[in-house]
């Protein structure tokens, strides 16, 4: 996966990301305290550079190995988590990077999307996220509500954010194990996966528009019911 700029190469660096190779544009350089001794640099003519990465990026491109997991794959590590996040069908890669990075900030490691008919990780996402998307997990799985059930069986609670509701998400009680379920930007979350759910919240506002957007209602949500716990 390519991510864009000095400071995405450098979250990937401190987090001791696998870099199969650097991307310079000529002229430019890196702060001497970085050490990129044993990873492949290649540095470009500024018009073969800008050819072969034209969106924003300083100057810096850099080649990592970032991968996706199998829910079996991580299922152990799940058992351990406080809380987690299940995106239903998130389109937009703003919005995508941007629930990464209020998840990582209220401590949420493990995003659960859906292999179909979800936005892929892309540099954007990478760039919106902040670079914590280094330090999360994201996990594709075929089915969204199915894997709610498995979830449950894992003692953890499933909580939805639903503007029709009537409950308040300041209400909620804060024990026990969340997986914490955001949906998409137009539909919301789907009939299927919201009837999994044990507590339907919504967030109150003071305004003439229903609704935040995903990426604003999940960092809402994180604080409350996964980051404001720990402090």
């Amino acid at each position: 996966m390519l991510i864009y700029g000095k400071n995405a190469l450098f979250e990937a660096l401190k987090a001791h990301t696998k870099i199969k190779e650097i991307f310079l544009r000529d002229g430019v350089t890196i702060l001497n305290n970085v050490n990129i001794d044993k990873i492949k640099v290649t540095v470009l003519k500024k018009n073969d550079f800008e050819l072969k990465f034209p969106d924003k990026n300083q100057g810096v491109v850099a080649d990592i190995d970032f991968k996706t997991y199998d829910f079996y794959d991580v299922v152990e590590e799940l058992k351990d988590e406080k809380c987690v996040a299940v995106l239903d069908h998130i389109q937009d890669p703003h919005n995508y990077g941007a629930i990464i990075r209020a998840g990582h900030c209220f401590g949420v490691k493990f995003f659960i999307v859906a292999k179909d008919n979800q936005c892929k990780i892309t540099p954007t996402v990478f760039k919106t996220s902040a670079g914590s998307l280094i330090y999360s997990k994201v996990v594709e799985v075929v089915n969204i509500a199915k894997t709610l059930d498995e979830i449950k069986k894992m003692d953890f609670y499933v909580y939805a954010a639903d503007v029709h509701t009537e409950r308040y998400i300041s209400s909620v009680s804060s024990d026990g194990k969340k997986a914490v379920v955001i949906g998409s930007e137009g539909n919301g979350i789907r009939p299927n996966v919201l009837k999994r759910a044990d507590i339907i919240f919504k967030i109150p506002m003071v305004s003439n528009i229903d609704s935040l957007n995903a990426s604003q209602s999940a960092a809402i949500a994180f604080y409350e019911l996964c980051g404001k716990w720990h402090g």
